[in-house]
């Protein structure tokens, strides 16, 4: 009998959860932090180190693991990969973008690159829309220059800001959105410049970097990190199905 060890957290991990439902396949929906979900499966949150994960999975008789996290949550990428259990182990990947070439928009490949580009190119201000897990890394940026972080509206978000030491008087909240309230946004805060994530269509990068060239301010984009050659990378339902 299959069951499934579904992580989650973010919208393609939800709608998998949904067809897992659909398709009367038993479950077990885990994210980093507690949330609210309505499926099927059995809801468990918190974080999972290789051993614990491995254990879990043999008591729980997991057969799949389907690895929906976000595209950016390395750590758990990692931790599933180095899993000494022989359990078929499926990245489910949202849809991304091709590049966009524009004088405006520049990728880099992670934040410590992002951080000598912000230097090199002497920018005094920044409005990050790369999440709150990015502030620490951004740390040695506003530091010493004005910065503005989006973050999500809860307690565990504001906490994050915290314990980083970042003001919080330069916090702002809520989620990606339309073209047009980015471009409200991007002119309102008036930064030499943003930085996000390569997250992808469910990211709302399109809007992000369409509202940059609108307001031409310069956007730089942190690239999705590689995953382990250990999944099997699966991008619709259909290959899921015939998979499991």
């Amino acid at each position: 009998m299959k069951k499934i060890l579904l992580f989650g957290g973010t919208t393609e991990g939800k709608e998998i959860a949904t067809f897992l439902d659909q398709q009367d396949i038993p479950y077990i929906y885990s994210t980093k932090t507690k949330v609210i979900f309505e499926g099927k499966g059995r809801a468990i949150h918190g974080i999972m180190g290789t051993t614990q994960a491995s254990l879990f999975c043999k008591q729980e008789k997991i057969t799949h693991i389907i690895n929906a996290s976000h595209p950016f949550a390395t750590v758990l990428h990692h931790t599933l990969a180095t899993m000494p259990i022989t359990i078929e182990l499926i990245r489910f990947e949202r849809e991304m973008l091709e590049h966009t070439v524009h004088p405006l928009v520049q990728y880099t490949k992670d934040f410590d690159t992002a951080l000598e580009y912000l230097k090199n190119k002497k920018h005094t201000s920044l409005l990050a829309l790369s999440g709150v897990q990015t502030i620490k890394k951004l740390k040695p940026f506003w530091e010493e220059h004005q910065a503005w972080f989006r973050i999500l509206d809860r307690d565990s978000s504001r906490q994050i800001a915290k314990e980083a030491g970042f003001p919080q008087s330069q916090l702002l909240y809520g989620y990606p959105q339309s073209m047009i309230a980015e471009v409200d946004l991007i002119e309102k805060i008036n930064p030499s410049i943003l930085i996000t994530k390569e997250s992808g269509v469910n990211g709302k990068l399109e809007q992000k970097i369409t509202a940059a060239i609108a307001t031409k301010t310069p956007i730089l984009i942190v690239k999705k990190p590689i995953i382990p050659n250990r999944y099997i990378t699966l991008i619709t339902k259909e290959e899921l199905i015939k998979r499991i």
